[in-house]
């Protein structure tokens, strides 16, 4: 009797360690909502978070998307022309450098998961 419930249990097992390692996070939509005159930047979306994936620059205006130089849980970083952007992503603060000009902007930060 034992040996014949042995293999049900083990495929049921198999099956929960597999749904269990299933990501709980299949779509993320990080969105900075700037409205900085000064730099251009009206918003900043991002998809995909990791390095050498693409953010989405909105301007007024334009419309940019620029490649991801470095990403962590609490920053992201790319350059835009010859503006350098890094997102502080715990506080939605965006830190603005173009050659000698440097801004500190205050954004309001939005998530959508799915």
């Amino acid at each position: 009797m034992m040996h014949q419930r042995l293999p049900h249990f083990i495929l049921l097992a198999i099956c929960g360690v597999g749904l269990t390692a299933c990501p709980t996070e299949r779509f993320r939509h990080e969105k900075y909502k700037c409205n900085s005159g000064a730099f251009g930047i009206a918003e900043i979306i991002l998809n995909d978070t990791g390095v050498g994936d693409m953010a989405k620059i909105i301007g007024y205006g334009h419309e940019k998307e620029v490649k991801i130089l470095s990403s962590s849980k609490s920053s992201i970083t790319t350059k835009m022309d010859d503006t350098r952007i890094e997102i502080e992503r715990d506080t939605g603060t965006v830190r603005v450098k173009r050659g000698n000009r440097y801004a500190v902007l205050a954004c309001s930060k939005s998530v959508f998961t799915m």
